[in-house]
């Protein structure tokens, strides 16, 4: 993988590019990068690094002065250095993977002769680390270097940056409603499955009335930009938003919308849900047309990544098999990064629920090599063990082993939505319905907005399917339905759920669906290949299917 910088830890303290030029830092950002080249894997907490480096600053002034120190020191690293160093809510990281850091010499102190004054709990940091390094160079070398920090997702993942929203009307009320709109518009992006997102605050920076959208690539790092423009009167507003390629400098989607400001008020916008899904769908669109065309190895790597996204989700085979094909030549590219690993992985285990695979035993001896594989590249990535959850329950059957899984993957990342779903699956099979329920529910309130919704309801579908809830049940079928209409899972809970309601002609049109939708479907394959079937209910099921004109 290409080195984007150097880190020079042992004598002088000092930041470079590739090519040998200097980083010029002031000596707060120098102790951050020190903080970080140091770290396990390069992942601080905020915590940890807002008290060592304003000790004596009150709580949120503090955690201001973090995020302006992270907007200031990307900007000095430059559009491609500034990918490496990525935050969240709660921790900081700086991909190890790409940096070269020196190693420790008894003839050079660890950042020797640096200090900062008055902060006293960086200044402890900094002795007890270079007393730890004097001690480790004064000890026998070890025999194999360590491998650099663990894999750093995002730089996979397009980044977008979300300007503040021009208003046409004057006062300082128009302002402040701009700005809840477009940082609104940030944190339902954050949610995601398409982008990094770029923190709104460091996009206060620029003016969008004047700033071009190459800038804002250039200084931020960014490969999209939305920006837009904000008119009220009364309880409603109206905005118009626009979606740019920052680095080609086109506007690629443009949408007016409508809505209330008192939901905007509540966090509950139904517009700005909407508006995020079309920049993801647009975002996505964009990536399968340039696949579709264009050489492969000419695309850079999110594009590829989003790609094949994408392609999985549709029911179309030849679709699907193009996501393995892009997936294929990722991994070429990028051979050991948890990322496309972990989504190979899933593709296969798809294959199988699909009806697609024509060896069941390969496809899960494959996606099980694929998940290790991204755990052993990134040990804490929480989608890789909801993957191995995935394999456990669905493909084998040990539901005890998929609930260790999540819970691992839970562990690192408390909101990740598809291990929450898929664990609120294996509860349904284990006969503890509303437990199931209350997963699922919590997993569709953290769902990423993306191509994936659908999947989403159709668990939540089981879920209660499995609850009796046989309404709701029928509802979230049918709302996955509506984006996959000859998606086999929603089908299948739509049809019991029917039959067991007392709604026959309508649970055999539902079955006739399904058995165009999945020509190979029976009740003997159920029962064999299902996890469902597993249930206790997994027999009352099957003669719901029975009596609805499943055949034997």
């Amino acid at each position: 993988m290409t080195v984007l910088l150097k880190i020079c830890r042992f004598g002088a303290f000092g930041v470079f590019h590739a090519d040998g030029s200097n980083v010029q830092l002031g000596a707060k950002h120098q102790a951050l990068m020190a903080l970080l080249s140091t770290a396990d894997g390069g992942i601080r907490t905020r915590a940890f690094l807002e008290k060592t480096l304003w000790c004596l600053a009150q709580p949120e002034q503090a955690k201001a002065s973090l995020r302006t120190a992270l907007s200031t020191l990307r900007r000095h690293l430059g559009p491609e250095a500034a990918k490496l160093l990525f935050a969240n809510r709660e921790r900081v990281i700086l991909d190890l993977t790409r940096v070269e850091l020196d190693s420790s010499a008894a003839s050079a102190e660890f950042m020797e002769g640096f200090e900062l004054p008055h902060e006293t709990v960086f200044n402890d940091w900094l002795g007890e680390t270079r007393s730890d390094y004097a001690r480790e160079a004064a000890s026998p070398a070890p025999p194999a270097a360590l491998p650099p920090g663990r894999v750093i997702l995002d730089h996979l993942l397009p980044s977008i940056a979300v300007l503040p929203f021009v208003h046409r009307a004057p006062g300082t009320s128009a302002v402040s409603l701009g700005s809840l709109v477009s940082e609104e518009l940030a944190r339902h992006l954050s949610r995601s499955w398409a982008f990094s997102v770029t923190s709104y605050l460091a996009s206060r920076q620029f003016d969008p009335e004047t700033v071009r959208p190459a800038e804002v690539s250039s200084v931020a790092g960014v490969d999209y930009l939305v920006s837009g423009t904000i008119t009220g009167e009364g309880s409603r507003f109206r905005a118009e938003i626009d979606l740019h390629d920052a680095v080609r400098e086109r506007v690629i989607w443009s949408r007016s919308f409508e809505g209330a400001k008192s939901s905007l008020m509540e966090g509950r916008s139904a517009m700005l849900r909407n508006a995020t899904l079309q920049i993801g769908q647009t975002a996505a669109g964009e990536a399968v047309r340039l696949a579709a065309f264009k050489p492969l190895s000419s695309l850079e790597s999110h594009t590829l990544l989003m790609a094949a996204i994408s392609l999985m989700q549709e029911m179309d085979a030849q679709k699907f098999q193009q996501a393995h094909e892009i997936l294929t030549h990722l991994l070429e590219r990028e051979p050991k990064h948890a990322l496309p690993l972990t989504w190979m992985g899933f593709w296969h285990v798809m294959r199988v629920e699909r009806g697609l695979s024509p060896n069941r035993e390969e496809d899960s001896r494959l996606a099980s090599r694929m998940a290790e594989a991204a755990i052993e590249a990134a040990p804490g990535f929480s989608l890789a063990h909801t993957l191995k959850g995935l394999i456990s329950s669905h493909l084998m059957f040990r539901f005890d082993l998929a609930q260790d899984a999540y819970d691992l993957a839970l562990r690192d990342n408390p909101n990740e939505a598809l291990a929450l779903l898929l664990k609120g699956a294996t509860l349904a099979y284990q006969d503890m319905p509303d437990e199931a329920v209350q997963m699922t529910d919590a997993a569709r309130r953290l769902t990423p907005l993306g191509p994936q919704r659908y999947y989403f309801d159709a668990i939540s579908a089981l879920a209660n399917l499995s609850a009796r809830n046989y309404g709701r049940a029928i509802e979230l079928a049918d709302r996955s339905l509506e984006a996959k209409r000859a998606f086999p899972v929603p089908l299948r809970s739509k049809a019991i759920a029917l039959q067991m309601s007392g709604r026959d002609d309508e649970a055999r049109t539902t079955v006739q669906k399904l058995l165009k939708a999945a020509p190979e479907f029976s009740l003997s394959q159920f029962q064999r290949d299902n996890p469902a079937a597993m249930s206790p209910a997994g027999q009352e099921w099957a003669s719901a299917l029975r009596q609805a004109g499943v055949p034997e």
